[in-house]
């Protein structure tokens, strides 16, 4: 349910209620005249009138443009101001952390990177409330809230991390002792599910199936309701969005693939079991892989077409596409978009999972498999504040 209060700045009287009326109309078939929205709403003239006042003087909606009627005079359009407040998204990834400033529809109108130790809680912590607290306070909308997409397990509030084993992260208060530092409402999941979101906004709304998908002779749309974001990095994570919303599953661990066991005489996972997904994927599994001693020493290996680093990648690519092909038969998601650290390895790795995923579910329907949007992750997590407080659509 969509918070109103938060976008009229009347809360608690029957003014409230028509405000919030008024403003949804808007919102949702807007834009539109004040005749329709007399209409729509079933208020009178008068009220219908003062209320509208209100919302441009607190610039929730803005007249925009003009209608012709078949007769009469033309009339006004309003329409709602997604850039009348903002919120604040952070990622945190393995190497740094990407803090931005968005509007109501996620358009990005400041944003900061910072380098930080992952492996300090409290150097985190303090950082990132020191850098959101500078945009925060920068002259522009008022900032709504704060949300963050984290490594590792969240509670299903959104307000702790419970265990990020690749940073010896345990019962980290992160949401409560950055509300503490900031005065502002903070929300929290992990960081492939936010991105998730950010990347469903980055989408075309529909796209053409592929030559040899459809059953006629021209490509037919289909919708980008059914996402799937990958994160490679240290771990491996993936974000469900189905028919448009963000899935967590009933305890909020949906799509945690990490350590799911995909070779049990595989090595030894920091999870504690063999052949986890993440023993075999991870950044260092893959470096060991390959034979060489750094992610930097690997990339260069793969841009000079080395064999061995070539072959780690293709192994790397064939064993995510088959824990992916599982996924892409049960979901049947439009897009599987690879993010995170490890897709600067680029085309030979998202080749690798294409032809992966296609060998292990080959009946599946059309699906696109595209490096994910850079600033998906932490847009993701300013959408995933608005969606908790009931302002996403």
């Amino acid at each position: 349910m969509v918070n109103w209060e938060l976008l009229t700045g009347v809360s608690g009287s029957v003014r409230a209620i028509n405000t919030a009326r008024v403003l949804a109309t808007i919102r949702e078939e807007g834009p539109i005249s004040r005749s329709e929205l007399i209409a729509r709403s079933g208020l009178s003239k008068a009220t219908v009138s003062g209320i509208v006042s209100g919302l441009l003087e607190r610039d929730s909606v803005r007249e925009t443009g003009k209608t012709q009627p078949s007769r009469g005079r033309s009339r006004v359009l309003l329409e709602f101001n997604s850039a009348s407040m903002t919120v604040i998204g952070v990622q945190v990834a393995d190497d740094r952390c990407q803090i931005v400033r968005t509007d109501l529809a996620g358009s990005i109108i400041d944003r900061r990177d910072v380098t930080v130790d992952l492996n300090d809680v409290a150097e985190v912590t303090t950082t990132l409330a020191r850098i959101i607290g500078e945009l925060a306070d920068r002259p522009g909308r008022t900032v709504l809230g704060v949300g963050l997409g984290v490594p590792g397990v969240v509670d299903h509030s959104g307000r702790q991390v419970i265990v990020a084993l690749s940073h010896n992260w345990h019962d980290v208060d992160l949401a409560e002792d950055l509300e503490h530092a900031l005065g502002l409402p903070v929300t929290l999941a992990n960081r492939a599910k936010v991105a998730a979101l950010g990347q469903l906004v980055t989408m075309p709304a529909t796209a053409a199936t592929r030559s040899g998908d459809a059953t006629s002779d021209q490509p037919s749309p289909r919708q980008r309701t059914d996402l799937v974001y990958l994160y490679l990095g240290s771990g491996v994570v993936a974000g469900i969005v189905i028919g448009g919303r963000l899935h967590f599953g009933h305890d909020g661990h949906a799509g945690d693939l990490g350590h799911v066991m995909v070779e049990p005489s595989g090595p030894r996972c920091v999870c504690g079991t063999r052949g986890c997904l993440q023993a075999l994927v991870g950044r260092e599994a893959i470096v060991a892989d390959a034979g060489v001693r750094t992610w930097d020493e690997l990339e260069r290996a793969v841009q000079r077409g080395d064999r061995a680093a070539s072959r780690a990648v293709q192994r790397a690519g064939d064993r995510l596409g088959m824990a992916l092909g599982h996924l892409v038969a049960a979901v049947s998601p439009s897009v599987i978009a690879v993010g995170g650290p490890s897709v600067s390895l680029g085309d030979p790795l998202l080749e690798a999972i294409d032809g992966a995923i296609r060998r292990c579910a080959p009946t599946a329907g059309p699906l696109d498999i595209v490096r994910a949007d850079e600033d998906a992750p932490p847009r993701g997590a300013a959408m995933l504040w608005l969606q908790r407080a009931g302002l996403l659509a």
